[in-house]
């Protein structure tokens, strides 16, 4: 009733808003709910709009990881960080309105993805912007134009609804996520100092940042090291944040020091440079697969059979192995993806690497593909 109210009232001072996608030429979107996931699986929004209507400006109001997703992306024109309005409502509005103004952006509509159904966001969209208000959120009576999550589709499809709410049918379905030329000079160092043989190199992400049971045993984890070091000849990498550096290294110890860890040393811009100059991934359903799906790297994925695979997981993508018990309702007590045996890892990361053989021309490719000049948070200090 209340959100219903507000509306009521705005319509009277603003004299009602028209939700007409044609004449939409300036959008902001609200991002600020940031696990690594759901920030990448935004970004085919941007490439479809700017694929189908490239004279649409694009704005991107964030924070912390958002910022660094979206850095270099080609397909946003501006990036505006404020405190988060989960935390501070009144904060989060007063520093949107304060950006808007000083860069005389004056969106015609606001939207917000699947991943950020949350009242005080859509609050914000109100009190923070002038246009008219579209996409998910948990109240429906503060936009002119709400969606329903569809259980159905993937998360990208469902995000991707929001471009076709502009008229926009372009057909992306990859996400990206874009580095500098000096994120590729860092990530490049540091694979010179952990694998100086320059050898063919596989990537190891063994932990999972979020709260969910997506882990796997350590000796199991162990069995497939070795296997890519000792028996494919492989240099072995593992990444993940600062946090989780004491459990990667228990990991390696398990198999004998096998490889090297630059844990907590990568920007997630870095991090996607170092997975453009590898060969293989070996991944729990993480932030990290999802960058990595990004960037377009050979993958072995090892899901959770509690989780429909359909909304997160890179289905039908021709350079990834996914592995997943039966589909399960529930998560039991202790489970560490406890159908998924080494062996079976094993035998999908040697079919895959026989079918995509560790190559310094795909690396060139997929570095091509993401390397951007593009750089918002260095031009928003210079402006």
């Amino acid at each position: 009733m209340l959100a219903g109210m507000f509306l009521t009232a705005e319509r009277a001072l603003r004299g009602g808003s028209q939700a007409v996608s044609t004449q939409v030429r300036s959008a902001l979107f609200l991002e600020y709910r940031l696990p690594l996931g759901c920030l990448v699986h935004m970004t085919p929004v941007f490439e479809a709009i700017k694929r189908s209507r490239p004279e649409i400006e694009i704005a991107v109001a964030t924070r912390g990881l958002g910022l660094q997703v979206l850095r270099h992306s080609p397909f946003v024109d501006h990036l505006i960080e404020t405190p988060d309005p989960t935390a501070d409502l009144g904060a989060a509005v007063r520093g949107l309105r304060r950006q808007l103004g000083e860069s005389g952006l004056q969106p015609d509509c606001v939207l917000t993805g699947a991943s950020d159904q949350r009242t005080r966001i859509a609050l914000m969209a109100l009190l923070g912007s002038s246009g008219w208000r579209g996409g998910y959120t948990l109240k429906p009576a503060l936009y002119h134009r709400p969606l329903a999550y569809d259980v159905g589709r993937s998360l990208i499809d469902n995000n991707l609804r929001l471009a076709r709410m502009l008229g926009c049918e372009a057909e992306v379905t990859r996400p990206r996520v874009f580095f500098s030329n000096a994120d590729l000079e860092a990530a490049a160092a540091m694979l010179r100092e952990v694998n100086p043989e320059v050898r063919p190199l596989a990537v190891l992400v063994t932990q999972n940042s979020g709260g969910q049971s997506t882990g796997w045993h350590t000796e199991r984890f162990a069995r497939v090291i070795r296997h890519a070091a000792l028996q494919c000849g492989f240099a072995v990498v593992y990444v993940g944040t600062t946090a989780e550096a004491t459990a990667i290294d228990a990991i390696r110890q398990s198999c004998g020091g096998l490889g090297a860890s630059i844990a907590g040393r990568t920007t997630v811009n870095e991090l996607a440079a170092v997975l453009a100059l590898s060969d293989v991934t070996i991944s729990l359903d993480t932030g990290t697969m999802h960058v990595g799906r990004a960037i377009g790297v050979p993958m072995v994925v090892l899901g959770p059979s509690w989780q429909r695979p359909i909304e997160w997981l890179p289905l039908g993508v021709e350079n990834v192995r996914i592995l997943r018990g039966e589909d399960r309702e529930s998560v039991p007590d202790g489970y560490r993806l406890d159908e998924i045996d080494a062996e079976s890892v094993i035998a999908a990361c040697d079919e895959l690497i026989g079918s995509y053989p560790p190559s310094g021309a795909a690396r060139a490719a997929r570095v091509r593909e993401s390397l951007s000049e593009v750089d918002h948070l260095a031009a928003r200090q210079v402006g």
